[in-house]
C-alpha cells in the first residue's frame, strides 16, 4: 500500500482556516443517512453452549499478550497521575450532586 504524499506533513493556520471556511454551513455526507453498514450474519444470534464449551477449552492455556510485560517507572508515574485525576474528578462530580 501507497504512502499519501502528504502524510506528516503541518497544515499552516491560515491553510486550515481556509478548509474549515470552505466547509462551513455544507451537511456531512452521511446526515440522514441511515443503514450504511451492512448487518452481521450472526447479530442476534445466540451460541449453542456445545460451541461456547469448544471455545472455551481452545482458548484455555493461553497466555496474554501483556502477562508479565514490565513498565518503567515514568510510565507508571503517568498511569497512576492519570488514574488519580479520574478519580479525582469523581469525587468531585459526586460532591456537588
Amino acid at each position: 500500500m501507497r504512502k499519501p504524499w502528504n502524510k506528516g506533513k503541518k497544515l499552516t493556520p491560515e491553510h486550515k482556516e481556509a478548509i474549515a471556511d470552505s466547509l462551513r454551513g455544507k451537511a456531512p455526507w452521511n446526515k440522514g443517512k441511515v443503514g450504511l453498514m451492512p448487518i452481521p450474519w450472526n447479530k442476534g444470534k445466540k451460541l449453542d453452549k456445545k460451541i461456547k464449551a469448544k471455545i472455551s477449552e481452545s482458548m484455555k492455556g493461553r497466555k496474554p499478550w501483556n502477562k508479565g510485560k514490565e513498565w518503567d517507572e515514568d510510565t507508571k508515574s503517568r498511569i497512576k497521575a492519570g488514574v488519580n485525576k479520574h478519580y479525582e474528578s469523581i469525587q468531585r462530580i459526586s460532591r456537588d450532586e
